[in-house]
């Protein structure tokens, strides 16, 4: 799907950020996760075959929208793509992967801490920004932001819950990104404990 079509199927999205550094826990990890109904999969280089799993995941689940995350190099960008990746979503200001994802027209994110940073993501393409690390900021900083920069789309990142989402999108933000709130400590004994958590998210929502 293109740029633009991504961007669209994503607004007022939960982008569910699997991290783990096992492959198959990363695969039942999502499997969960959209099981209970999050349609947006964002699988971290941080797992080992990344690339690898979101080829599998696409070809299960071809209605879902799957990406990558924690994309710090262009092969990595280049990898998911190739393996069907709908999206890519950076930690930081990555200028050859933003190149990259603008050529190709895949939808990214790419993570910002200042405004300075913001304008500048936004300016390589990155129309929807990352707000990271989020837990720690207020919810009412998207609302400030859009004073001077109306045209910005925010994705807060950490310290998402199911407390405070609903904060999150009352105060503007386009999409939210969930990942230690659903995954930490989680392993092949408690995934349960993953279903309960994303069930709870998913219910949060109004």
């Amino acid at each position: 799907m293109s740029f633009k079509e991504i961007k669209e199927k994503t607004k007022k999205g939960i982008f569910s950020v699997i991290r783990c550094k096992d492959y198959e826990l990363g695969m039942k990890m999502a499997e969960k996760v959209i099981e209970c109904g999050i349609n947006i999969i964002e699988i971290t280089y941080t797992v080992e075959g990344a690339g690898k799993l979101i080829k599998e995941l696409k070809n299960k689940y071809p209605d879902k929208i799957v990406g990558a995350g924690t994309v710090l190099e262009l092969s990595q960008a280049e990898e998911a793509v190739g393996n069907g990746a709908d999206f890519v979503v950076t930690p930081c200001i990555v200028e050859e992967v933003a190149s990259y994802c603008k050529k190709n027209d895949v939808f990214f994110s790419m993570a910002a801490a200042t405004t300075t940073e913001m304008f500048k993501a936004y300016k390589m393409g990155s129309e929807v920004i990352k707000l990271f690390p989020g837990e720690f900021v207020d919810s009412k900083i998207i609302k400030s932001l859009k004073g001077p920069f109306p045209f910005l789309e925010f994705m807060p990142t950490g310290g998402v819950n199911d407390e405070n989402i609903n904060e999150w999108f009352e105060n503007g933000a386009y999409a939210v990104g969930v990942g230690g709130y659903l995954t930490k400590g989680i392993n092949f004994d408690n995934l349960d404990l993953l279903e309960e958590r994303a069930k709870r998210l998913v219910n949060a929502v109004k």
